[in-house]
């Protein structure tokens, strides 16, 4: 077996960065290197470790090792402050992300459902892994494999018996507006070619080390073809998905700590001098709505009162707070870049205490037109711009 040290060593050596950025950093002045060497330069500095890491992938067990070691680097330049030390780690982390995308390219995973009949050691990892909405028993996980419900995986023949990124789905008439009705309600009824919408409610990535490989975005694509194949009558594809950091986002922003503007404009002061009974200054609207939202034992009916304040500010949060104009929230940044469209907002979406502490309640649906996905992501990722539909645009 491989140590991350010794691997982090092995190709630290055999990069030879520090020659590649010699070069790369004279002025164009310089004779050494011109236009028509540099691809030259590049290769021959590059091989060696690319080569390398490869050959670590064709020993036993190495692409996991692999994975593994891209891990650690993530880790590491979370917290690496040498500047000298985060430049190799870079390196190294680009380069393992390459071949880790060559090697889990589509073409070399393989859709599988999950079903009551699959193996024991796959069940049981499928429900140690899943993050988003947490298996909370055996009959809650027999419900989630049952009538109107899939769940689906990739495996990788290099990873045996591993799910390396998995989705549950639940096929219903229409588009869901809260996880309750999903996961806590009694069996479903109803039959399958009845069905016209498929929510995807949980996407779940096991494997650190492919963080960034694209491998959600592939799964939820390619399950949405597979559906349709099994199931003609599902026309509508669409997430029912958590909003993880809203909460104290918000609270930093009515304290002045965001970078991003206040949320507190004057239709907000207004809300909350109409639910007051009485005129508020902005200082006192924000102090007041900063104590309801800060306290954790707040009530529902508390929560109920703002409910148009809450919304309003969740709207702002997913399609203005942006970091390089790309939305700040990971789980809209994700699904608006693969192409969906910010379709709507849902109160009391997720009524469960880690659903009022990450977002009130409020869960959003992204919906994935197949015929318009490859346009939206394009408008996202070259123009900066979201898919966002009127009942979103709204709760301005």
């Amino acid at each position: 077996m491989f140590r991350f040290h010794a691997q982090f060593s092995s190709i630290r050596s055999a990069s030879s960065l520090s020659t590649l950025d010699g070069l790369t950093n004279r002025t164009s002045g310089d004779k050494l290197l011109n236009s028509q060497m540099y691809p030259e330069v590049r290769t021959s500095a590059t091989a060696t470790y690319v080569n390398l890491i490869k050959s670590i992938g064709n020993l036993p067990g190495g692409v996991l090792q692999v994975c593994e070691m891209r891990s650690n680097i993530l880790a590491l330049l979370k917290r690496e402050t040498d500047k000298t030390t985060t430049s190799y780690l870079r390196h190294i982390e680009y380069a393992t992300r390459e071949v880790l995308t060559s090697w889990f390219s589509l073409g070399n995973l393989k859709l599988e459902r999950l079903t009551w009949a699959s193996p024991g050691d796959i069940l049981q990892k499928v429900a140690e892994y899943e993050a988003v909405h947490p298996v909370r028993g055996l009959s809650d996980f027999r419900k989630r494999l049952g009538p109107l419900r899939r769940c689906f995986y990739f495996s990788h023949e290099a990873l045996p018996r591993t799910p390396l990124v998995m989705v549950h789905v639940a096929l219903m008439s229409e588009i869901a507006d809260s996880v309750q009705e999903i996961t806590k309600r009694g069996d479903p009824t109803g039959n399958e070619e009845d069905q016209t919408t498929a929510i995807y409610y949980s996407i779940t990535s096991t494997q650190a080390g492919l963080s960034g490989i694209d491998l959600g975005n592939m799964l939820i694509k390619k399950v949405a073809t597979q559906l349709q194949k099994d199931v003609p009558s599902i026309k509508t594809h669409s997430t029912l998905s958590p909003i993880p950091g809203f909460r104290p986002w918000l609270i930093r922003n009515l304290k002045g700590n965001s970078e991003y503007p206040s949320i507190m404009n004057e239709k907000v002061i207004k809300w909350m001098s109409d639910i007051s009974n009485k005129n508020m200054t902005e200082t006192e609207a924000t102090e007041t709505l900063l104590n309801v939202i800060s306290n954790e034992k707040t009530k529902k009916e508390q929560l109920n009162a703002i409910q148009h304040i809450l919304l309003h500010a969740c709207a702002h949060y997913l399609c203005k707070a942006k970091r390089n104009g790309l939305a700040l929230n990971s789980v809209a940044n994700f699904h608006i870049r693969n192409g969906a469209e910010l379709y709507r907002l849902n109160w009391n979406g997720d009524t469960s205490h880690r659903g009022i502490n990450n977002s009130f309640g409020i869960m959003v649906n992204y919906r994935y037109d197949l015929e318009k996905v490859h346009e939206n992501s394009a408008a996202y990722t070259e123009k900066k711009e979201m898919a966002i539909s009127e009942k979103v645009m709204s709760f301005f």
